[in-house]
């Protein structure tokens, strides 16, 4: 019986120490200096296929900033580009933060604005991550980030529609009252 009750201890115990290292892990943080970070960043060029076939997704650095590095990205060619900051802060000698700000704002009161603007998130986020591990980028990563982002805005984005549906079946009303 006891054999059976330390085996449990021992396997709660280590489930529960790799349990917290996941959970406590910071995918921002890396193990490089910032000057390291900024010149991988700026090096880095991510070409993807387009899912319809056509064309290629392209992920590249506009160079250097104050903040860090600036990443643009176009879905096709004819594609407008979107652009997004690599933020890079030195944490010690060898261990840097990267976080991707695209210039969202929190407090915009429209949800499918702020869910526009979290859905360009991801991409870049993954172009940092997959060139800062030295691994290729990984597309269903980044899909589900945005799936996330758009499930977690979902039900504010139908109230804000179903609002605007009813404000334009008034308008449209008054319109048609009038003639």
């Amino acid at each position: 019986m006891s054999a059976k009750l330390l085996f449990i201890a021992g396997t709660f115990g280590v489930g529960g120490y790799v349990g917290h290292t996941i959970m406590n892990h910071d995918p921002a943080m890396i193990s490089a200096s910032k000057d390291q970070v900024e010149t991988a960043l700026e090096l880095a060029e991510t070409i993807l296929p387009r899912g319809d076939g056509n064309d290629q997704i392209r992920i590249w650095s506009a160079g250097r900033s104050p903040e860090g590095v600036t990443l643009r990205m176009q879905y096709s060619s004819a594609s407008p580009v979107l652009e997004c900051k690599a933020l890079v802060t030195a944490i010690a000698l060898n261990e840097s933060r990267v976080m991707a700000d695209c210039g969202s704002d929190p407090d915009n009161p429209s949800a499918i604005s702020r869910t526009q603007d979290a859905l360009r998130v991801p991409m870049f986020e993954e172009h940092i991550h997959a060139t800062l591990e030295g691994r290729p980028f990984d597309r269903s990563k980044a899909q589900q980030q945005e799936i996330a982002i758009a499930v977690q805005n979902l039900d504010e984005m139908r109230q804000e529609a179903m609002h605007t549906a009813r404000t334009m079946a008034k308008i449209h009303a008054e319109i048609d009252e009038r003639q």
